[in-house]
């Protein structure tokens, strides 16, 4: 029997515009250094969460300077915690049908994301959505597709009567797999060989 659904955020259940970003950085860095890093900052993001278990803001900010030959001081990376709080957004279709649903069947909502926990517990909240959840996980305990990560987003249930919902295969899906979860591979915008849904309100039929 299935107690609890673990949903990714970004890709999933939002969508937010994370392009406003490069407000932040413009204006807290020289237009040389904006440049410099702006145009790595994502590959840099990427290979860090490569390497390192959890988000944490010293060692985040000490990886990005470095590879990034620009200084990304901690202070900084509070600013930027706190300003992609308030990116516009716009929540997927069916949603808050699906956790509606799932709350009338006594199965509890987790968010499990590869973010600042601050971060995503703003978005939900700025949205109305925090309630729909009984916990809000970000990478600064765990970063996916660590076994433990998932584990431990399973909380006192069994990994098998969890299920991963997410719209990255690598990370939500295979991580979630390979610690045991039930998953649901979520593909709005392209069809792919990989058993997946298109609609989020296809989890109606499922459960």
């Amino acid at each position: 029997m299935i107690k609890r659904f673990i949903w990714d955020l970004d890709g999933t259940i939002l969508d937010g515009d994370f392009s406003r970003e490069e407000e932040l950085f413009r204006a807290n860095l020289s237009e040389e250094d904006f440049l410099k890093f702006n145009k790595q900052r994502w590959d840099l993001i990427n290979a860090y969460e490569r390497e390192y278990p959890r988000y944490n803001k010293k060692l985040l900010s000490d990886f990005l300077s470095i590879r990034s030959g620009v200084m990304i001081n901690q202070d900084l990376i509070d600013k930027w915690i706190d300003y992609m709080i308030n990116v516009n957004e716009c929540i997927h279709p069916g949603a808050v049908e699906v956790l509606d649903y799932l709350n009338s069947l006594e199965i509890e909502n987790i968010i499990y994301s590869n973010l600042f926990t601050k971060t995503q517990v703003g978005r939900l909240k700025k949205l109305g959505l925090d309630s729909y959840f009984k916990g809000i996980i970000g990478a600064d305990y765990h970063m996916k597709p660590s076994k433990e990560g998932f584990l431990y987003a399973c909380g006192p249930y069994k990994p098998s009567e969890c299920v991963m919902v997410g719209d990255n295969y690598d990370k939500d899906i295979l991580g979630a797999r390979n610690a045991g979860l039930n998953t649901i591979y979520y593909s709005p915008k392209k069809d792919v060989d990989i058993p997946h849904i298109k609609r989020l309100v296809k989890i109606k039929e499922m459960y």
